[in-house]
């Protein structure tokens, strides 16, 4: 038979009275106000903490600078093909090379075929009737003398094609490079203005192996890499205070990353037309020096040391320059005086090393607490 049971009702906690029943609602009310009010004061300090942008005052370095370009002067050397033919062999280029190391080989090829591979747009209008005549007639008749791609392909498949080898040997020790542009033979002090070096500096022309090359024609340069020149137009000022100045630092375009003492070569100082001339010694090989004749440059010439800050964190309190800081705990207003300014960074007097400055002072008020 299915047992019949009864509920007994049970004996849980109860209030004697309502007085008892308001404090104790009261009192749980009260604690979790207590816990919103410091969660929030918490969180509201945790957000603070985290908006808050606070950069190291720090002792650094900031540099005086102007920029330009100028021309490169070295002194080079230049070889030139012993006999008309085409380059076979070259050494490798962008290093130093000893006396007497082979420096290339030409082969020499038939004054004939050499016309037919040259072509006629290449031929000079001084050049030799014969000559002349064997380039037209090919160009009007087709190729009566031989044609250009079969003697060429006979000259690179059999080396006995060549009437004889010759190889180039170096007779001065130096850097090697085959970037040529005819300015291989100027020295001293050379000034150009950006105008004037548009219209003086041809193309770079760079020999490489497989390349035509007529009799007495450069094909390569010995360079001196112990030093070479920098030439610049700078205006009078501070052009005038530069050219004062023994040595400065330079910074090439072709080279950003490499910084260059420069010792002072010569200099002209023209007040007519409100410009120095001024010429530096290197004694630093820079990649690519060997490349460039045309370069910009920034002259590093006086450079300050004192505390840097973010220029992000100065502002104005009632008239007065400065920044606030953390001190101990507290924002404090510090009013500075700015020395230098250099892209997003600031020199300043008026506070002292490893102070917390405060950049984003837009969310602070002075003598407001951080911890």
């Amino acid at each position: 038979d299915r047992e019949r049971f009864t509920v007994i009702p049970g004996e849980g906690r109860r209030f004697s009275n309502l007085k008892q029943a308001f404090v104790f609602y009261a009192v749980l009310v009260l604690a979790a106000l207590l816990i919103l009010i410091i969660g929030y004061h918490w969180l509201g300090d945790q957000f603070l903490a985290w908006r808050l942008q606070v950069a190291k005052a720090e002792i650094g370095f900031m540099e005086q600078k102007i920029s330009g370009e100028g021309l490169i002067i070295r002194s080079e050397e230049v070889v030139r093909a012993p006999a008309s033919g085409i380059i076979l062999q070259l050494a490798d280029p962008g290093r130093r090379v000893a006396a007497g190391a082979e420096l290339a080989v030409v082969g020499v090829v038939d004054p004939a075929d050499f016309d037919v591979l040259r072509g006629p747009e290449e031929i000079e209008p001084e050049a030799d009737l014969w000559k002349r005549l064997i380039a037209n007639w090919n160009q009007i008749f087709g190729n009566v003398f031989g044609n250009e791609a079969e003697i060429r392909s006979e000259y690179d498949e059999d080396i006995s094609a060549f009437e004889k080898i010759i190889p180039i040997n170096n007779e001065n020790p130096g850097f090697l490079s085959y970037h040529l542009d005819g300015w291989e033979g100027y020295a001293g002090p050379v000034y150009l203005t950006q105008d004037t070096a548009a219209e003086k500096l041809p193309q770079m022309i760079v020999t490489e192996v497989g390349d035509l090359v007529e009799e007495g024609q450069p094909i390569l340069k010995i360079v001196n890499n112990w030093h070479w020149y920098f030439n610049i137009v700078l205006p009078l000022n501070p052009g005038r205070a530069i050219a004062g100045q023994p040595d400065l630092t330079i910074i090439f375009d072709f080279a950003p990353d490499e910084r260059a003492e420069a010792f002072i070569h010569d200099y002209i100082i023209d007040e007519v037309k409100q410009e120095v001339r001024i010429t530096y010694r290197l004694r630093k090989q820079l990649e690519k020096f060997d490349q460039v004749r045309w370069s910009e440059a920034s002259l590093i010439y006086r450079r300050h040391q004192g505390i840097i800050i973010p220029s992000g964190a100065l502002f104005e309190k009632e008239g007065v320059a400065g920044v606030y800081v953390n001190q101990e705990g507290r924002v404090v207003f510090r009013p500075i005086t700015v020395t230098m300014s250099q892209e997003e960074q600031l020199m300043v007097e008026g506070i002292q090393q490893h102070s917390l400055v405060i950049i984003t002072h837009e969310l602070v008020e002075e003598g407001q607490r951080l911890d």
